[in-house]
């Protein structure tokens, strides 16, 4: 099999083209002019120069490839401006569409999100694919409604007859080559005093990233798997508290933590993102108030139409994925 993989330097993305490669499949793995591509490299997968927002440079990385899979996005939760997510995500997604029906590609994998459930995410019930899709757009959730807009429009696609399509809302993903959430967590955990926000222990949805893109490649091989949108989230409950003091572990810390009222917590986040701002930085600052947001309403994703459909199992838990962290984390300069 050929295949095509947008995201090819982000976290998915790598570990997708590592997994497709280690499978035998022959991989192309599209890369921005300004990404790092030092790990890429090392792959063995051959590297596009382009970008999903220039349909030009799109052409060489689709023609004559079988599948392809589409992970590339501006992942910045709760920070950035409209205009940027509207054109990765958005018109990015329009175009790797449009480039791969042009190639004649067979198959079309659109790596979604949970946050395309908006407010639905939260409820005592999991999520499950059959839960309305609602997102109010706001500065808060610009990532959220971009995904949202880009998932209706795949789904449009398919039914169209345009091209064959797979959707897979992923739960937070975890591993090595994070930068966001399992980033946050290692230097909360990793501090000589961990502040918890709030007194509760909030539900989450994750899953170790080697275990989410096996999830991607049984969709790719599946024939009852083109039209079908999958949620892809392991079977037993998680708590943030977990995954906090699965790293502590890892880290041979204590998991001792000190809470304090979230109300101090949000305003902390308030600064910070107008300390960012002052100085125009274009990442995130380490708490935002959309963080703060998920982690206190909690995250309630269901995942048994991937597990009975495509059998996918995640093989590895949250005690060995933060261990295989922070060993990663720990050999980084």
């Amino acid at each position: 099999m050929k295949a095509a993989v947008t995201g090819s330097t982000g976290l998915v993305g790598s570990h997708l083209v590592e997994a497709l490669l280690e499978q035998g499949h022959e991989v192309r793995a599209l890369a921005r002019q300004t990404s790092d591509t030092s790990h890429l490299k090392t792959t063995g997968a051959d590297i596009i120069i382009g970008d999903v927002e220039d349909y030009d440079s799109l052409k060489p990385l689709v023609q004559g490839v079988d599948i392809v899979y589409h992970a590339a996005a501006k992942v910045m939760p709760g920070w950035g401006k409209w205009e940027e997510f509207e054109s990765c995500i958005v018109n990015g997604t329009e175009n790797m569409l449009d480039a791969s029906i042009e190639a004649g590609v067979s198959r079309f994998i659109y790596f979604s999100s949970e946050d395309v459930y908006g407010e639905n995410l939260f409820g005592e019930t999991p999520a499950d694919e059959s839960t309305p899709t609602e997102v109010e757009c706001t500065p808060y959730t610009y990532y959220c409604y971009a995904k949202l807009l880009a998932d209706r429009m795949v789904r449009e696609y398919h039914e169209q007859g345009r091209i064959p399509v797979t959707i897979l809302r992923l739960c937070g993903v975890y591993g090595p080559r994070d930068r966001l959430l399992t980033d946050r967590f290692y230097g909360l955990v990793n501090s000589p005093i961990v502040i918890w926000p709030g007194k509760s222990n909030p539900r989450t949805t994750l899953g170790y990233v080697t275990d989410v893109v096996q999830s991607a490649i049984l969709a790719s091989t599946s024939e009852k798997a083109a039209g079908e949108v999958y949620n892809v989230a392991p079977p037993e409950e998680q708590r943030w508290g977990q995954f906090a003091d699965a790293i502590a572990r890892a880290l041979g810390k204590s998991t001792r933590r000190w809470s304090i009222p979230m109300k101090p917590v949000y305003a902390a986040a308030f600064f910070m993102e107008l300390w960012a701002r002052l100085w125009r930085f274009r990442e995130p600052p380490f708490l935002t108030r959309a963080d703060l947001r998920l982690f206190e309403k909690g995250i309630n994703l269901g995942g048994a139409k991937v597990r009975g459909e495509l059998g996918w199992e995640p093989e590895v838990s949250l005690e060995e994925g933060t261990r295989r962290y922070v060993e990663w984390r720990r050999a980084q300069k």
